[in-house]
């Protein structure tokens, strides 16, 4: 009679361990398994604030086994990220160029052509895209000789990041110049931490 009660009292303390410990590492495994999934390529910046002015450091990188592929262009004032503001209503994208290197100094160029198409370009498994931005932009507007960068404004962003996991054939590029002949397959999007531009 003790032995079946003994055995009971330890059922009952494995059954209550076992309970305990598949609900704990079940929030675990579902943070692991988002935090794992959005790793395998990650997108981040060297810090949280910057002053006015001050070189932000942003980072992509695949953790995969495989290559990714993104678009990339090969002029100075086009870059591979886009960029979002945080606004009441929720994230709202920034349309602007980067300046160009003209005479030793950065200016903002007349734009009287589209915005190129790019490239396809490669993220090779387990490396680093990096780039640094000086919070320099130019706004879009119509001009007719380049003027100045301006600082962006102040408040709180993120950098955004597509790629896809393989590229397609495009069709019907001889009658349609503007289609990149290799293009993305199915893109995926990914944000890096925000960041807050003082």
């Amino acid at each position: 009679m003790k032995k079946v009660v003994i055995l009971g009292i330890l059922q009952m303390i494995l059954l209550g361990a076992f309970l305990l410990s598949s609900g704990c590492s079940s929030s675990t495994e579902s943070t692991t398994t988002s935090s794992s999934t959005s790793q395998s390529i990650s997108m981040i910046t060297d810090k949280t604030q910057y002053v006015h002015g001050e070189m932000v450091k942003l980072k992509v990188t695949n953790n995969l086994d495989d290559p990714i592929w993104y678009i990339g262009y090969p002029q100075r004032d086009l870059v591979f990220w886009e960029i979002e503001k945080s606004q009441s209503n929720g994230w709202q994208s920034v349309d602007f160029r980067l300046p160009v290197i003209e005479e030793g100094k950065e200016v903002c160029q007349v734009i009287l052509y589209e915005r190129p198409i790019g490239d396809v370009t490669e993220l090779k498994p387990h490396s680093d895209l990096l780039y640094e931005w000086n919070q320099q932009i130019c706004s879009l507007k119509t001009v007719t000789e380049p003027f100045e960068p301006e600082i962006i404004k102040r408040g709180k962003y993120r950098f955004v990041f597509h790629y896809s996991l393989f590229t397609v054939k495009s069709e019907n590029v001889e009658n349609e110049p503007w289609k990149r002949p290799i293009d993305l397959g199915e893109t995926k999007t990914i944000y890096s931490n925000e960041f807050v531009l003082k």
